[in-house]
């Protein structure tokens, strides 16, 4: 089907960190969680992009929706996702909170309270876990506290990681009450005499994103911890860079870790049903 290989290929092409932990599902579920990211892909570029009208272009991705859940479609993208959604009966309520999150960034970000933060990393990530739980035949209540909290650890993990590149889009999401509590502001976040306090920040923020991880792991259920190895791998992925980002020095540039390195984690996460 030409809408699911424009799906797979917008995957690939940009789903560094959960692309090959698509592959670990069977074809027909890799092909909806595949149109789901290109969906996500499509709402961050809308908001991420200077050139364009942003709003405008987020207010087309609410009608985009509309036609899914009409069982219609108006591209190639909205025919697989509206294929997918009819096969996993996707609930519209987390798409609608997910574009609320994405039109957080619409205008410059600054954050004031790490509740507003919990919030922002709820609507942003916790719900695309919420809607893949149906791909993975995993919806539960315990299931869904696990994709709740290890949405919020993964997003955490992306803030960190994105520090500087953020920065110079004039969003801050690290909360200024957590700012404050470093001696530092969200103006000057990246100043020179920071340096040292930055660093200092972004390892106490590391450990409360590894304590969200620690409870996710703490409320995963034994029973369903095959039908959820892809949501498994991408933790593991995301704890690993968020190791290496607790120990850096610097924030100049994205913090990754090699395909090798993922791949050996995601066989671990195997080897471990």
């Amino acid at each position: 089907m030409q809408a699911y290989r424009c799906c797979a290929r917008i995957a690939r092409q940009s789903a560094g960190n959960f692309y090959w932990t698509f592959l670990t599902l069977p074809k027909f579920k890799r092909r909806a969680i595949t149109a789901l990211y290109a969906f996500c892909r499509a709402g961050d570029d809308a908001v991420d992009d200077e050139s364009a009208d942003k709003a405008g272009r987020l207010e087309q991705m609410r009608r985009r929706l509309d036609l899914v859940f009409a069982e219609s479609y108006c591209d190639l993208l909205t025919l697989a996702l509206a294929e997918a959604a009819r096969s996993f009966r996707f609930e519209r309520q987390p798409f609608d909170d997910l574009i609320m999150g994405m039109a957080t960034d619409l205008q410059p970000v600054r954050i004031q309270t790490e509740s507003e933060l919990d919030l922002y990393c709820y609507r942003v990530a916790s719900t695309v876990g919420l809607i893949c739980l149906r791909i993975f035949d995993a919806d539960s209540e315990p299931a869904r506290r696990y994709a709740v909290e290890l949405g919020k650890a993964m997003q955490m993990t992306n803030i960190l990681r994105d520090l500087r590149e953020d920065y110079a889009r004039g969003r801050v999401y690290l909360p200024e009450e957590h700012l404050q509590r470093f001696g530092m502001s969200g103006d000057r976040l990246f100043a020179e005499s920071n340096a040292a306090r930055l660093c200092e920040l972004v390892r106490w923020e590391a450990h409360k994103a590894q304590d969200k991880f620690e409870l996710a792991g703490q409320i995963l259920p034994e029973n369903l911890k095959g039908k959820l190895i892809a949501a498994r791998a991408m933790s593991a992925i995301y704890r690993a860079i968020l190791e290496r980002i607790a120990r850096a020095d610097h924030f100049n540039r994205r913090i990754e870790i090699t395909f090798i390195h993922k791949a050996f984690l995601i066989y671990r996460e195997f080897l471990d049903l």
